[in-house]
């Protein structure tokens, strides 16, 4: 049953059974795609070919032409199962690939007509030959591959019955069949991911053997494209591994739920003015009650001593510790340990599975895929929500004369009609929720955190964690804590400048920049913007300095410590209204950066504070050694990205421009000093 009391959301978006009839489709479609390529390969194969004839192979006439009619026969059999599986028709798919087979399987008998010519004498026309039979090699995997995708997901659908019925209308009985078709598919995914894998190494064979330009417009975009479906691969069957716990399958679970509000910036995401309790079991929430984080405090206020963390005693003149102020670390596992132990410390009675974060930039989003609510005569839709909530949680409920205890009691009016058109969803249109869903936890607005160590690792894998990255190179990770500034971050904007040289000792100096800009003005939600800031860098740097608006701060005013394999610099102040202030830190990175670029490479990793919506992020990287490559490695397919920096006439200085909302790595390699 569902509690009046603030039913915020949102387990519901991450039931699983929609996400990976999703997933199957999209993973096919992906798939798919690929063929048209292998079909221009086969046009320009027999191009190739027919010229050879001109040479003295017309006794394989017939054989080359049967290569072409059977290529086309396979490309269109793929081009029909594509159009089944966009309709989740799994099974007519099937029929299709077991065709397209077929057609690839008669296509590489009749190449192989033309193998004891005498014109395979020649080395070069050979790797032509080979590349020829290796791309017809791929389109019979591929072909495979999917099919057996298309096998899970009949078998899925089987269970579900048809593509246009709802959440809602899906018994619990279905839902458990459901999950247990996913569950135990994991090892014939396997043998498709290997299958793949097999297709990858067959494209990097091909590059070995010089093949002609004609073949480069459809083998690049295959070698691009295998890598994708390959992590796509990756990613589900670390998903499935997942699923018993995120659905509560065959066991039901519970998990804390915490709203972090991410306009007040906390180091994990945003001050905790809503937590909840929700039980899930066969994809279905049981019980689901939220209530103010200020309710559960209020209790304990008197009696409570836990001696809270030194910044919040002094810049906040509060002594204890609370719940609410509970995510005092950007490492979320951290966090989420801490928040659960005071929940219990408060009252908390129930056996935690875990702990789930959401902001409300997750509400927003949502919010545009749902459409727009009426609540207590006031509408929310994705521009005006949080505007419209923090108004009515602040002042409008003093007006309609509800008590303050019960002033969020709004959220869970929302959230039940949210859930209830949720469910009322077919499954056909739920896989433009799942990409809302993966949105927001690849930006880490969504932060999972499992008891259960084996799910804990699934959850790091996917990049649910929110924790700090251990990095053997270089790194930054800028975390902000508004303290007593209301919410004031949603005014703020933050750009960081990250300089990095070596001196002529050898030694590599870095220089973060970052400007804080205050939009706003004294108002009853934004005031001046107070922080106590810490700038994560590699462990075993040594502080130069630091300075904020020009004054530099005191050695004993920078908080200097050490945890999570990074060192951490840390300072405290403060923007007005209508102005912008730049903090500088300056310090040398530890010998090992040194080592390593001396070995010829660079590696840096940014993390983004979770909670942040975004941040702009440029990097001038001046080296002594002349630079021969670059690498931007996007985490989970970073947004707003440059795919390339630049590189310098120099040749030893690398720049990059970019919106940072998720975590990025850069690589740069160097050519060896002469």
């Amino acid at each position: 049953m569902h509690s009046h009391k603030q039913n915020f959301i949102f387990k519901p978006p991450k039931r699983k059974l929609p996400e990976h009839l999703s997933f199957l489709g999209n993973v096919l479609v992906v798939s798919l795609r690929l063929l048209p390529y292998l079909f221009i390969l086969f046009i320009c194969l027999i191009v190739c070919l027919l010229i050879i004839v001109a040479a003295g192979v017309v006794p394989h006439y017939a054989s080359l032409k049967n290569v072409y009619v059977e290529a086309q026969l396979g490309q269109q059999h793929m081009l029909t199962a594509e159009a089944q599986v966009r309709e989740y028709e799994f099974a007519k798919a099937e029929t299709e690939l077991q065709l397209a087979k077929e057609s690839f399987v008669e296509a590489q008998k009749s190449l192989a007509v033309v193998d004891d010519s005498f014109l395979m004498k020649s080395s070069y026309l050979r790797n032509q030959y080979d590349v020829a039979s290796d791309v017809l090699f791929i389109g019979e995997e591929l072909a495979n591959s999917v099919n057996g995708l298309c096998v899970i997901g009949a078998r899925a659908m089987d269970a579900v019955s048809d593509k246009n019925m709802s959440f809602e209308k899906i018994d619990a009985t279905t839902k458990g069949e459901l999950l247990a078709v996913l569950i135990s598919s994991m090892n014939e995914l396997k043998d498709v991911r290997r299958n793949i894998g097999i297709v990858g190494e067959k494209l990097r064979e091909i590059n070995t053997k010089q093949p002609l330009f004609i073949f480069d417009k459809v083998v690049d975009p295959l070698q691009a494209k295998i890598p994708q479906i390959e992590k796509a691969f990756d990613a589900s069957l670390s998903f499935l591994r997942a699923l018993p716990w995120l659905t509560g399958y065959p066991e039901e679970k519970t998990y804390l739920f915490i709203l972090e509000n991410n306009r007040e910036m906390r180091p994990a995401g945003g001050f905790i003015g809503t937590y909840g309790i929700f039980q899930v079991a066969n994809a279905e929430i049981k019980n689901f009650y939220t209530d103010n984080s200020y309710n559960l405090d209020v209790k304990v206020k008197d009696t409570q001593k836990i001696p809270a963390p030194k910044p919040m005693e002094k810049y906040m003149a509060q002594p204890n510790w609370f719940f609410r102020d509970s995510n005092w670390w950007p490492d979320w596992p951290t966090s989420a340990e801490k928040i659960a132990w005071f929940y219990d410390q408060e009252g908390g009675t129930e056996k935690l599975d875990g702990v789930i974060a959401i902001t409300p930039t997750v509400i927003e989003q949502l919010l545009g895929f749902l459409g727009e609510f009426e609540i207590g005569g006031l509408k929310f839709n994705q521009q005006n929500f949080w505007e419209q909530l923090q108004y009515q949680v602040e002042y409008g409920y003093y007006k309609q004369g509800i008590d303050a205890a019960d002033r969020k009691d709004i959220i869970g009016d929302l959230s039940r009609e949210m859930i209830k058109r949720l469910y009322s969803y077919p499954i056909s249109q739920w896989p433009a929720l799942i990409d809302t869903i993966s949105k927001s936890v690849k930006e880490k607005h969504i932060l999972i955190y499992f008891f259960d160590p084996l799910a804990q690792s699934v959850s790091v894998e996917n990049g649910w964690a929110g924790e700090v990255k251990p990095n053997p190179g270089d790194y930054v990770m800028l975390v902000d804590a508004n303290l007593a500034a209301l919410k004031t971050d949603s005014v703020m904007a933050r750009t960081m400048v990250y300089n990095l040289h070596e001196n002529k000792d050898g030694a590599v100096l870095a220089e973060t920049r970052v400007n804080y800009q205050n939009m706003g003005t004294f108002t009853w939600k934004t005031t001046r913007y107070r922080s106590y800031t810490r700038l994560y860098v590699p462990e075993g740097s040594q502080l130069i300095s630091v300075e904020a608006g020009g004054k530099v701060y005191k050695p004993e005013d920078v908080d200097t410590v050490n945890e999570f394999g990074k060192t951490s610099y840390a300072v405290f102040f403060e923007v007005e209204p209508q102005t912008s202030k730049e903090v500088v830190w300056k310090y040398q990175l530890p010998n090992s950066i040194v080592e390593q670029i001396k070995n010829g490479e660079y590696q840096l990793l940014v993390q983004k504070q979770p909670g942040i919506e975004k941040m702009n992020l440029q990097l001038n990287l001046n080296f002594s050694t002349e630079v021969r490559d670059l690498g931007v490695e996007e985490q989970l397919n970073a947004l707003d990205i440059s795919k390339k920096a630049k590189k310098q006439e120099s040749k030893q200085i690398v720049k990059q421009a970019t919106v940072l909302r998720q975590d990025q790595e850069y690589s740069v390699w160097f050519n060896a000093k002469k």
